[in-house]
């Protein structure tokens, strides 16, 4: 069965910070997140159920300097892991992770998805793009580098 979620998303250009309509469809094992920017469309694909593949996917698809500015694409927007859902994240924006066993040890010492539940969508005035010099648990900038690539 084929799921939908109708939101907004966060671009950003060096200019510019625009918000817009996106719409994710997704079932169990493919997923398409389409916006609509300056009147063309665009629709990022994948198949991976946490819509990572998918982002990167709509990145790369995206004009040149303008980036999707959303949970799932910063530095601060980390996976659960012990298993995530679709649209969940969690938000590290106070606490420097460095790596997996960093996050186990968050879950192990507090229920980060009571205070730190974000989902893939939002935005925020913390946000900070992911990068190879900065540890994230998402598999984005993988993805994104993959997606790259392959263009």
């Amino acid at each position: 069965m084929k799921r939908i979620i109708e939101s907004q998303i966060t671009l950003l250009s060096q200019t510019n910070e625009i918000s817009l309509p996106v719409k994710i469809s997704y079932t169990d094992n493919e997923v398409e997140i389409t916006l609509k920017y300056n009147n063309i469309e665009y629709c990022g694909t994948g198949s991976d159920y946490l819509w990572v593949d998918a982002f990167a996917d709509l990145q790369r698809k995206l004009p040149h300097g303008i980036f999707l500015a959303c949970c799932m694409t910063c530095r601060h927007g980390n996976m659960c892991p012990y298993g995530n859902e679709e649209n969940q994240l969690i938000c590290t924006k106070d606490i420097t992770i460095t790596s997996k066993e960093d996050m186990l040890d968050l879950f192990d010492q507090t229920e980060p998805f009571k205070e730190r539940a974000v989902a893939s969508l939002d935005f925020c005035e913390d946000f900070v793009y992911q990068s190879d010099d900065y540890y994230t648990y998402n598999d984005y900038f993988y993805q994104l580098s993959r997606k790259m690539a392959d263009k």
